[in-house]
């Protein structure tokens, strides 16, 4: 974990910006076709919209060894920083975000890297009923990404 420079700060931010929404609207098109497709992709814009809202509002940039695992831990950290604004935020939230602490946040993305991890490398289930597959593509894509994307949007935008 480092500071953003100057120089790459325009570029890092630049580049989570396209990535997170570009990985998000590529999940939702998979959904059908490539359920296994779609929840990597949906748990890529997760990561990304964190890597994103690190380094535009904490200049914070996240490389190296362990990347995944340095971004889950660097968002619990700041979100015990901006308390108060995400207090306001999930009081404030529609119906997908209410109910949810602060604590819940990080850990949707540590479900997001788990369910990505259970379809990227080898799992029994992979081969499974398609129809099974795209329902749980769907749920993780609604009920997941949806979910937490929005909540980053905002964090990003009330910051």
């Amino acid at each position: 974990m480092k500071e953003l420079n100057k120089l790459e700060r325009e570029i890092w931010i630049s580049f989570h910006e396209f990535a997170y929404k570009d990985d998000l609207k590529l999940s939702k098109e998979l959904i059908e076709k490539h359920p296994r497709w779609s929840i990597i992709s949906g748990y890529y814009a997760m990561h990304d919209i964190t890597k994103l809202y690190l380094g535009k509002i904490h200049n914070i940039k996240i490389s190296g060894f362990n990347v995944h695992k340095q971004v889950i831990d660097s968002l619990k950290d700041v979100l015990k920083l901006d308390n108060k604004k995400l207090i306001e935020l999930l009081e404030n939230a529609e119906n997908e975000i209410k109910g949810l602490g602060i604590e819940d946040i990080p850990y949707l993305l540590v479900e997001g890297k788990k369910e990505r991890a259970k379809v990227q490398y080898y799992s029994s289930n992979v081969f499974s009923d398609n129809k099974e597959y795209v329902k749980k593509a769907k749920e993780f894509f609604e009920e997941l990404v949806v979910v937490f994307v929005k909540i980053m949007e905002d964090l990003i935008n009330v910051s």
